[in-house]
């Protein structure tokens, strides 16, 4: 089965950017504790200080789908959404070089 990996653009609310940078290494240091997650990375917008990216890469689809059922991703997910204005989530797959 092929690798899963997911672009997630989220955009902060008003004076939450600390508390969602926060939230967003807290679900970082424990899905790379989990099992088939191979790679987490946050970056913050440089021209947009309240947008922030995550770059997520999953073994499969069955170990992103036990990390969407952790305790830690529901309850990070609640808080995320406390500070945020919009969070999309987009699955990709990469061209060839």
């Amino acid at each position: 089965m092929p690798a899963v990996d997911l672009i997630v653009t989220l955009q902060a609310s008003e004076g939450r950017i600390e508390a969602l940078r926060d939230v967003l290494r807290t679900l970082r240091d424990a899905s790379l504790q989990e099992a088939g997650c191979l790679g987490y990375r946050i970056a913050q917008g440089s021209l947009s200080a309240n947008r922030f990216f995550l770059l997520e890469r999953w073994s499969n689809v069955e170990a992103l789908f036990r990390h969407e059922h952790t305790p830690n991703f529901l309850e990070g997910v609640a808080r995320v959404q406390a500070c945020c204005e919009s969070v999309e989530i987009q699955p990709v797959a990469w061209q060839p070089d």
